[in-house]
C-alpha cells in the first residue's frame, strides 16, 4: 500500500483541518460516518445503485477512484473494470476497503492525498476517473489544479464523474467543526469547462459536458436538490458541441435568461410566466404521487409550481446547462419532489409506461424529428397518461422569406397546428386537442411588452439599455409575426389509452 501525504506550506493548513475533521468523523469507519448521516444505511441502498447507473459503461476499463473511503463504490466498480486503483488520504479508511474488497485481484490501495503534487500518473492512464465527495473537501485552488491533473491522467474519449454536496449541508450528524465547502455547483461547471490539456504532438484536449444532475434518492428521501453529479468526457478541442454551446452562450446566456424571467415573472423562462402555466397544469388533473417529466424545464418556476401544488414528482431536463443551474439555485429550500438533470431528450430514455405526464413548454420547436420524439413519449406514459405541449407553429402557407429567413436562423422546426396534432396521433395518442392559441399569445405578449414599457428605467438599470433594446425588438418581432398569421402558438394534449 503506496503512502504519500501533502505537506507542502501552500495547502498544508487546509489539509491538516480536513485530515482532523475526517480522522474525527471515520474512527469507527462506517457507512453512518462516511456519509455523515444517521440513515447513512437506507440511503446507500437507494443512492449507490443510482449513482453506479449514471456512469458510463467501464466495464473491462482501467478506473482511479478519488476519496475511495472505506471502499462503498470500490467493489462494485472492480466486480466490472479491469483495474480500479483506489485512493484515500486517511490511511484507516484504506486499511478498511482493503480488508472488504482486498480479495479483488484488480484493485491497487493508496494512502495518499490528491493535493500532494508527487502523486502522479502517467498521461492517458485511465479510461474513468471517479469520486464521490472529494472535491468539496478541497479549497477553490486545490480543485483547480486537481481538475488540470485529472485531464493529463485521463484517457481522450475517457470520462470524469464526482459528485458534490452543493448549496448547503446534508447529513444529520453532528459536528463541531465542519470545513466543507458547499459551493455553488457554476464553480465546478465553470472550472472543468474551462480545463485544457495538449500531449506532446501539440494536439489539444478540453473536457464535454454529457451529464449534470442532482442525485433523486437525496430528492426523493429529503427533498434535497443539493446533491449533485458531473459527467465529462475528454475530447480534441476541435470537437463540435454547437447547439448546446448556442444555448448557454448565445440565447440562453446567463443574463440572458435573467432578463427572461425579469419579463415572465419570477422562475419562468415561457409565454405568460404563472398564469398560463396555472391554466395549462389544471388540463392535466395532477394527483399525488405521480411522476411527471417537464421536457425544457427552463429555471423550474412550473415543476416547483407543480411539486408543491398538487405534491407530485417532477424530473425537469434541459439542454441548457445554465437553465439548470439556475433551476437549482432556485429548488433551495423548497422542499418538494423535483430534481433536475442537464439532457438531450432525443437521447435520454426512460422506463416504459413509467410517466404519468410528459409537459413541455415551448420547447420542441427546436426538435427535428418530432414524430421519433413523440413515439418515444407514448412508450414512456403509461396507459391513461397524458402529454400537454405549448409550441410555436406557423400557418399552413408557405412562410413569407423574411419569416423563412427567422426560422432557419433560430434552427426551429415548425409546422401548422393541425399537422402538430396529427403527428401526436401517429404517434398513437388519441383524444388528441390541438388548439390555435394564437389570440391568447398576442395578448400575453402585449401584457408583457408594456409591462416592459412601463419599468424602462429600472429595467435597464438592472441590466442596459441595449438588454432593454433587444427585449423590446424581440417582442415587437413577435408581435408583427403572430398578428400577421405566421407566427402561430399551439397547445397540444393528447392522451395514451
Amino acid at each position: 500500500m503506496a503512502s504519500v501525504f501533502y505537506a507542502a506550506n501552500g495547502g498544508e493548513q487546509e489539509r491538516q483541518i480536513q485530515k482532523t475533521y475526517w480522522m474525527e468523523h471515520s474512527s469507527d469507519l462506517t457507512v453512518e460516518a462516511m456519509m455523515l448521516d444517521s440513515k447513512a444505511s437506507d440511503l446507500d441502498k437507494e443512492e449507490r445503485p443510482e449513482v453506479l447507473s449514471l456512469l458510463p459503461s467501464y466495464e473491462g476499463k482501467s478506473i482511479l477512484e478519488l476519496g475511495a473511503g472505506i471502499g462503498r463504490f470500490t467493489g462494485d466498480l472492480a466486480q466490472k473494470a479491469g483495474q480500479v486503483v483506489a485512493l484515500d488520504f486517511i490511511e484507516s479508511a484504506v486499511r478498511k476497503n482493503e480488508s472488504i474488497n482486498g480479495h479483488c485481484k484488480n484493485v491497487k490501495f493508496i494512502c495518499a492525498d490528491v493535493t500532494c503534487p508527487e502523486l502522479q500518473f502517467s498521461e492517458g492512464s485511465f479510461d474513468l476517473i471517479f469520486s464521490n465527495w472529494l472535491l468539496m473537501y478541497l479549497s477553490d485552488k486545490e480543485v483547480e489544479s486537481l481538475a488540470e491533473r485529472m485531464v493529463k491522467w485521463l484517457k481522450v474519449g475517457g470520462h470524469i464523474f464526482f459528485r458534490e454536496s452543493c448549496f448547503h449541508q446534508s447529513g444529520d450528524s453532528k459536528r463541531k467543526l465542519n470545513p466543507t465547502h458547499y459551493r455553488e455547483p457554476r464553480f465546478y461547471t465553470k472550472v472543468f469547462k474551462e480545463c485544457h490539456a495538449s500531449d506532446g504532438s501539440g494536439n489539444s484536449f478540453e473536457l464535454s459536458l454529457v451529464g449534470y444532475k442532482c442525485i433523486g434518492a437525496y430528492v426523493r428521501n429529503k427533498k434535497n436538490q443539493n446533491q449533485i453529479c458531473w459527467t465529462w468526457q475528454k475530447e480534441s478541442s476541435q470537437e463540435d458541441r454547437g447547439f448546446q454551446r448556442f444555448l448557454d452562450n448565445v440565447q440562453y446566456k446567463c443574463s440572458g435568461i435573467l432578463r427572461y424571467e425579469r419579463v415572465f415573472g419570477e422562475g419562468f423562462v415561457s409565454t405568460g410566466g404563472l398564469e398560463t402555466t396555472k391554466e395549462f397544469v389544471s388540463k392535466l388533473e395532477l394527483k399525488p404521487g405521480q411522476k411527471v417529466l417537464d421536457v425544457g424545464c427552463g429555471i423550474g418556476g412550473g415543476d416547483f409550481y407543480m411539486a408543491e401544488n398538487f405534491g407530485v414528482e417532477v424530473v425537469g431536463i434541459d439542454l441548457s446547462v445554465n437553465m439548470i443551474s439556475f433551476a437549482l439555485e432556485r429548488a433551495i429550500g423548497l422542499k418538494c419532489s423535483v430534481e433536475f438533470e442537464v439532457a438531450d431528450c432525443t437521447k435520454k430514455t426512460y422506463a416504459d409506461n413509467s410517466l404519468h405526464v410528459i409537459y413541455s413548454r415551448d420547447t420542441i420547436l427546436h426538435i427535428q424529428d418530432k414524430p421519433a420524439l413523440f413515439r418515444s413519449f407514448y412508450k414512456w406514459l403509461k396507459p391513461g397518461g397524458k402529454v400537454l405541449i405549448s409550441d410555436y407553429c406557423r400557418s399552413a402557407g408557405t412562410p413569407t422569406p423574411e419569416f423563412a429567413a427567422y426560422i432557419k436562423q433560430r434552427g426551429y422546426d415548425l409546422h401548422d397546428v393541425k399537422a402538430y396534432g396529427q403527428m401526436l396521433k401517429d404517434a398513437g395518442f388519441t383524444d388528441v386537442i390541438a388548439e390555435d392559441r394564437t389570440d391568447q399569445f398576442i395578448k400575453v405578449l402585449q401584457r408583457e411588452f408594456d409591462a416592459v414599457e412601463k419599468e424602462k428605467e429600472a429595467f435597464i438599470s438592472d441590466f442596459s439599455e441595449e438588454d432593454y433594446n433587444d427585449i423590446v425588438g424581440g417582442w415587437k418581432a413577435k408581435l408583427v409575426r403572430s398578428s400577421s398569421g405566421e407566427q402561430i402558438w399551439g397547445l397540444f394534449i393528447a392522451k395514451k389509452n
